[in-house]
């Protein structure tokens, strides 16, 4: 009966793996953990990411703590969070999970997550860390969350070293962006690198939402979750925008076959051999370019998408603490602490790309793009939205419900962007009326 009662108050994303309890699970199958060690499950495995978790797992080892690593392969994060759910319906929990934004929710609301309030008291969050950041570790007044970076969304990435070989002036605008386009073609180099996968495709259509919509209705969309929103023409040009930007990555003459769904550390690839000059997508990829031994402003720049200079999209990379029987939780919580401190920020975002979630660092250690993050995303003045895609806005049903829309917008070129849009505002309209977590302007 107990076992029932428990399964009942599952969060409903755990409900898809709920085929693995056919099978009895032996007790042996348990994972045994040695004082002092913390499995880590999280979805960083690209030569950068890893670097950065490496860079972690040292830190926490000079304070005693050994970081077990259980990285799951995946962009986005879809097959790590799936591993989760198996392995907490299995009572196989680790003891720390790679959890973002308004995922947490229902996890937090199940009793899943361990509260780190006094953590947060203990060493000040409140006053060290940015208020947007300290939203989006909240659940109902809650800290349930270590944070590790920022991460800016709507960058565009322009290979230097063939804008120069070509003697293309870099653009700063759409009207540019298509001129360059038609001239790198013509000179044999596909103009943007770009991917299938929904994950990556829903990536620069938000960034382009975002530069179509403006910061105030893109807030209505994805915060605010107003239905009537969805119906503003910005919408549909974002959609015509997207399948655009994606023409520009297809053989001359647009071939049939499509961009291919590939790994974002292949298009990061391709755009750092000069195989591709144009990139839309998060700041990942500056961890990358760096592993890949490129440096911003000498080899590459990166700006903001047009019509997205004033705005910062982000995204934010916390670890959550597994409650379990809670033997672990002082462990738990001195990690927590760790993943907060000045030290271990300003090592972590310099490998990985993103940008420190402190207000007290000294980020003139960082390379010119991260600084431009930073000190956009500290000015007050600065719109700061959050990102669908990477979990910072809407529940995962309304996610997975963009990001589906607009991938088969994508790859349907009978589709119209006016379709796309009734679809899109179509299955928004049927989710539960349950608002989300208020993100900070």
């Amino acid at each position: 009966m107990r076992r029932m009662l428990w399964a009942a108050a599952l969060p409903m994303s755990l409900w898809s793996a709920l085929p693995v309890l056919a099978a009895p699970v032996p007790a042996s199958a348990a994972v045994a953990e040695a004082p002092g060690e913390l499995t880590v499950l999280h979805w960083w495995t690209s030569t950068s990411e890893r670097a950065a978790a490496n860079h972690v797992a040292a830190r926490l080892a000079e304070q005693g703590l050994r970081w077990v690593d259980s990285a799951v392969a995946g962009g986005g994060g879809g097959p790590a969070v799936k591993v989760l759910n198996e392995r907490i319906l299995r009572r196989m929990a680790p003891k720390v999970a790679q959890l973002n934004g308004q995922s947490m929710n229902e996890w937090a609301d199940m009793g899943l997550l361990l509260e780190l309030d006094a953590v947060a008291q203990r060493k000040g969050w409140a006053r060290t860390l940015f208020p947007q950041v300290l939203s989006q570790l909240s659940v109902r007044e809650h800290i349930v969350a270590a944070p590790l970076g920022i991460h800016r969304i709507n960058n565009l990435y322009l290979n230097l070293a063939v804008f120069r070989q070509h003697g293309i002036e870099p653009p700063t605008d759409w009207a540019g962006l298509t001129r360059a386009a038609a001239r790198l073609r013509s000179a044999g180099v596909t103009p943007v690198a770009f991917s299938d996968e929904p994950w990556q495709v829903a990536t620069v259509f938000e960034a382009l939402l975002l530069g179509e919509a403006g910061p105030q209705l893109y807030r209505r969309m994805m915060v605010a979750q107003e239905w009537q929103a969805f119906e503003d023409p910005a919408l549909e040009r974002a959609f015509r925008r997207l399948r655009q930007w994606r023409s520009l990555s297809l053989p001359a003459g647009g071939a049939a076959g499509g961009a291919a769904e590939r790994p974002w550390t292949e298009l990061v690839a391709d755009f750092a051999a000069g195989r591709a000059a144009l990139l839309i997508t998060g700041d990942w990829a500056r961890g990358e370019l760096g592993a890949l031994g490129l440096e911003g402003g000498r080899d590459f720049d990166c700006r903001a998408v047009p019509g997205t200079a004033a705005a910062h999209l982000f995204s934010i990379d916390t670890l959550a603490m597994l409650a379990g029987d809670r033997s672990a939780q002082p462990e738990q919580e001195k990690m927590a602490e760790l993943l907060a401190s000045a030290t271990v920020q300003l090592g972590y975002n310099r490998i990985k790309g993103s940008v420190p979630v402190r207000k007290d660092v000294p980020v003139d250690e960082l390379d010119p793009c991260a600084q431009q993050s930073y000190r956009l995303f500290a000015n007050p003045a600065t719109p700061r939205v959050p990102s669908l895609v990477h979990r910072m806005a809407f529940g995962e049903v309304g996610k997975n419900a963009l990001i589906e829309t607009v991938h088969r917008f994508a790859l349907d070129p009978a589709q119209t962007p006016a379709a796309a849009q009734r679809r899109l505002l179509g299955l928004l309209r049927a989710l539960p009326s349950k608002p989300a977590r208020s993100a900070a302007p």
